[in-house]
């Protein structure tokens, strides 16, 4: 817990990959106080700066077979909170946040959780043994004041005399999560009104004066002339990151702490639960999801009335640190509700991780995929073997080769298929998937189509053949516009007209101009020995300018709920958000617009 006020000194601390990734979860912030970027940014750069230093080794967390609940003060109300079931990655610590009024001189308050498990014997000796000081087993929760005056910063240096710098309270904070002032080993370690911890000690030059209680140190304790961070006040004016004997008391408690240098992928998880039910009663209409504007982060959205697309839910942050995402979505679990499906862009190591539409929850957890790959991920969703649950995609971007893996989901995701499409292992401009009833036959097919630097080729796999295990072509290979481009193809599957067979619909990849493409399924059935390419199409035309070359992204989602879905198609531009949603009766009337509202897109927009 922290309280209020003095004046000060500035003290700035590099930021790195955590080494441990503590996941900040924004699913119990009930009044909206992180629904601001900035503030996530803060919160988000205190948990990872000090996942940096921790190089304790965390088990993954299944509960497959077992049950488990974490339970925690709830940051919205200071009642209790309790999460079931959730699926943790190794080395990987959730804290929850959230704000209210806290009263009297309370700025801040965090600790670590506890648990509640049934089934074997050693998924409950995982639980209590994974951390070092068993109470903070997954992570904890920390409520903010939310009438303090704040500081909203990631640097120091704008700080107001009067006004608390955020980033420290919220580092105080996660360290009583991690067990200081918190954890039994700490009060073991209590002595005369001091904290005798050995590294504490040899830090300090002598045992550490403890403030009244024992959770903090003593008001005014410094180490070298610095103030620590677990300090009962703060300072306004100055930023308090953590301190050398701050450190050193989680070594006492048990942590191995480093220099910070050890980094691990940076994929993790940060909302779990986001939306809880906003769309369970859309009356069958699709939502999509927009990604690419912002680093890391996506949204979903659903048609209105004025032929574009409204947000629905928050935004988004599926993994934390990342670059930008893409997306998917698909009915992963058959309860008849639109899942999301997440997947890391360039500049990260490749991994999925699928969300529950109902509650948020994660559906089968964070699943690294294609081996790891950096150049980022491509997914698509559909039910590929009529069981009712859809089956994920996952393609390579640029840099990858041509190689397609399909999950089924559960607990956890297991790889049906995993194949070399397009039949040329060399290619490294990786590929874009799609997935659609081609043929009617009730199942999905899978649809494959050529990366950046390769031809426009498009490959349609008979869904069934692909789990199988020997992939077969429903069609002939074709080439979707012309045979000469290198910009490669972006393309979805649906059925636009309502006549039971997906549809093809295509765009131009990043180099290319905005030409969107769309070929009947129903055609291409009844013509098994026509490339598309030579087949009549719906529609051939360019959905912007067609001088722009920043290729068209394409998806389908029956947005109305009528049978006939819709095209979503947006600009890979990096300026201005520039999408469409285009019915096969609207082509040419359908506005354009930008659902972010001016934001310069950080990578164009993705659809999905």
């Amino acid at each position: 817990m922290h309280t209020r006020p003095r004046v000060a000194l500035e003290v700035l601390e590099a930021r790195e990959v955590p080494a441990v990734n503590v996941v900040v979860d924004y699913s119990f912030d009930a009044s909206g106080f992180f629904a601001d970027a900035t503030r996530r940014a803060v919160v988000e750069q205190a948990a990872a700066d000090l996942g940096a230093r921790l190089d304790t080794p965390l088990a993954a967390v299944d509960p497959s077979g077992n049950s488990w609940t974490e339970i925690f003060t709830n940051p919205a109300t200071g009642g209790t909170g309790r999460v079931s079931n959730a699926a943790l990655p190794a080395n990987t610590l959730v804290v929850y946040v959230g704000a209210r009024e806290l009263g009297s001189s309370t700025i801040g308050s965090g600790g670590p959780g506890t648990f509640s498990a049934s089934g074997s014997s050693a998924f409950r000796t995982l639980l209590r043994t994974r951390a070092p000081n068993g109470s903070t087993a997954w992570g904890g929760s920390v409520a903010f004041d939310a009438n303090t005056n704040w500081y909203f910063g990631t640097s120091a240096a704008g700080i107001g005399r009067t006004q608390t710098d955020f980033y420290s309270v919220a580092v105080h904070e996660i360290g009583h999560v991690l067990g200081v002032g918190t954890s039994s080993r700490w009060t073991a370690q209590i002595s005369g009104g001091t904290f005798v911890g050995p590294n504490a000690v040899a830090v300090y030059g002598g045992p550490v004066p403890l403030a009244s209680g024992g959770a903090h140190w003593r008001d005014g304790v410094t180490v070298n002339g610095q103030p620590a961070s677990l300090d009962p006040t703060t300072t306004t004016g100055t930023r308090i990151p953590f301190s050398a004997l701050d450190f050193a008391a989680l070594e006492d408690i048990g942590w191995t702490v480093g220099d910070g240098t050890t980094t691990t992928p940076v994929t993790t998880q940060a909302t779990t639960r986001p939306w809880a039910g906003t769309w369970t009663s859309l009356a069958g209409r699709d939502v999509v999801v927009l990604s690419g504007v912002t680093a890391g982060t996506a949204r979903a959205f659903v048609a209105n009335a004025a032929g574009t697309l409204t947000a629905v839910g928050p935004t988004i942050t599926p993994f934390v640190g990342g670059s930008v995402v893409r997306a998917t979505v698909g009915d992963f679990n058959g309860d008849g509700t639109a899942d999301l499906a997440f997947a890391t862009g360039p500049g990260s190591t490749a991994a999925v991780r699928i969300l529950n539409g109902r509650t948020g929850a994660d559906l089968g957890g964070l699943t690294t995929v294609l081996d790891g790959f950096g150049g980022g991920v491509y997914v698509a969703a559909g039910d590929l073997d009529g069981d009712g649950r859809d089956e994920l995609a996952v393609s390579a971007d640029a840099g990858g080769g041509t190689r397609v893996t399909v999950f089924r989901v559960a607990r956890t995701l297991t790889a049906a298929a995993d194949f070399i499409a397009l039949d040329d292992p060399n290619f490294r401009g990786g590929s874009r998937v799609a997935v659609g009833d081609v043929n009617r036959d009730g199942t999905a097919d899978l649809v494959v189509g050529a990366g950046i630097g390769g031809g426009p080729r498009v490959a349609v796999y008979a869904g069934k053949s692909v789990l199988s295990g020997s992939p077969s072509r429903l069609i002939p290979d074709f080439f979707a516009l012309d045979s000469s481009l290198r910009s490669g193809v972006f393309i979805t599957a649906a059925d636009l007209d309502a006549d039971g067979y997906a549809d093809l619909a295509y765009g131009t990849g990043d180099t290319g101009g905005p030409r969107l493409r769309i070929v009947s399924g129903a055609v291409l059935v009844a013509n098994p020995g026509v490339r598309a390419d030579q087949l009549p199409a719906v529609a051939d035309f360019f959905a912007f300018d067609e001088t722009d070359r920043s290729g068209l992204r394409v998806a389908a989602r029956d947005l109305t709920g009528d049978g006939r879905a819709e095209l979503v198609v947006a600009s890979g531009a990096k300026a201005a958000a520039r999408v469409r949603v285009l019915s096969l009766a609207g082509l040419a009337t359908a506005p354009t617009f930008d659902p972010f509202n001016g934001v310069a897109a950080l990578d164009g927009v993705y659809v999905g």
